[in-house]
């Protein structure tokens, strides 16, 4: 399998939530073997200090999710995360989790940790430690019993697949903040409107908020031809076939804040109509089925992206005669992987990068 097929792979994934390994290993108990692949040293326990004090008066505080409710006592001092992108929010706040995923491999261009860039400067700038990392990058299974072993307070997961399994188990270790509405759609705002809830730091979460969707629009405003242009998002995968993501992918939200619109006749293409599912997959045949402004193109590797935009039933889309394809083609490792989990650290570092990759390809629209 290629790097491109397994990225796309564990990004679909994220659609489904009931997985065999979960419930096999809540129903016979979890190794040890996963305490041992926990990627931490002993010595590296991270300060918690945070850069404002919990609002006191917000305890106590219930956050309800699609999995069950989180009730928080008091404020939480040890939070672990699971999933993509969670442990952003937290250290936005300046809260340093005691447990988070990790990801050692190399397509996602972290550090030699397993800890993403901005997660790793955001450690630097508050000068801690590196928290344990748990096994796996939040999208698998959940390693319960490593989740036992860092004695969390609470479990923080709002952008996460968690199964009802896995919730009911973790729920045993801490309370957990699970997701609203489906697995893998909350937005950045909702990541930080949540964690702002959950420690009690409200109208810092609301700041942040704020500034962030102020250098949205401050893009925005820089890059004019975006507005109103329809765009589709296309994830080639494995030949022969590419995937669509649909309205409701975060992907889509953020540049719909940019001023593009998701282009919605492509939709209707959608052959399972898995209300579960952020992607839906269609055959190159079905290429003439892009009808959008601009095609913007996300792929993890140059050879996939070159082999899919050289396909004739793509090269020959007016989308792309006409010189209306954005992509990641110039996109270092890490902020490629940064577009596809967006979150209040990751939108500043990859901001201009893909507003003005759009902008290029908007600006060639005829009329």
């Amino acid at each position: 399998m290629t790097v491109a097929e397994r990225l796309f792979t564990t990004m679909l994934m994220r659609t489904t939530w009931m997985r065999n390994v979960a419930s096999i290993a809540l129903a016979g108990g979890v190794t040890v073997g996963l305490v041992a692949g926990c990627a931490s040293s002993e010595n590296e326990t991270p300060s918690r200090e945070s850069s404002a004090a919990a609002d006191s008066s917000a305890f106590p505080v219930t956050i309800e999710s699609t999995l069950g409710k989180a009730e928080i006592t008091e404020a939480p001092t040890r939070i672990a995360t699971w999933g993509w992108s969670n442990q952003d929010a937290l250290l936005a706040l300046g809260v340093v989790p005691v447990a988070m995923p990790t990801f050692a491999e190399a397509q996602y261009g972290a550090d030699d940790r397993g800890v993403l860039q901005w997660d790793a400067q955001a450690l630097e700038d508050l000068g801690v430690q590196t928290p344990t990392l748990l096994s796996g990058d939040g999208t698998g299974a959940a390693p319960i019993e490593q989740f036992a072993e860092a004695d969390p307070d609470l479990i923080f997961a709002p952008y996460s697949g968690l199964s009802q399994e896995e919730f009911d188990a973790l729920s045993q270790i801490a309370p957990v903040v699970g997701y609203p509405g489906e697995p893998w759609t909350a937005s950045w705002e909702d990541q930080l409107t949540i964690a702002g809830k959950a420690l009690g730091k409200e109208k810092e979460a609301a700041d942040l908020v704020s500034d962030v969707e102020s250098s949205i629009a401050d893009a925005a405003a820089k890059y004019p031809a975006l507005a109103g242009k329809t765009v589709t998002i296309a994830l080639p995968n494995a030949p022969g076939t590419f995937a669509v993501s649909k309205s409701d992918d975060v992907r889509v939200e953020f540049l719909e804040q940019l001023g593009l619109v998701n282009e919605p006749n492509i939709q209707k293409a959608d052959p399972s109509k898995d209300a579960e599912a952020v992607y839906f997959e269609l055959s190159l045949e079905q290429a003439s089925s892009i009808e959008s402004d601009v095609l913007f193109v996300v792929a993890y590797d140059k050879e996939t992206l070159t082999a899919f935009l050289t396909e004739p039933a793509v090269a020959t889309q007016p989308v792309s005669t006409e010189g209306r394809i954005a992509s990641t083609e110039d996109f270092s490792v890490d902020k490629n992987f940064a577009f596809g989990g967006l979150t209040v650290l990751t939108i500043p570092y990859i901001l201009d990068d893909v507003a003005s990759a759009l902008n290029a390809a908007a600006e060639n629209v005829q009329g």
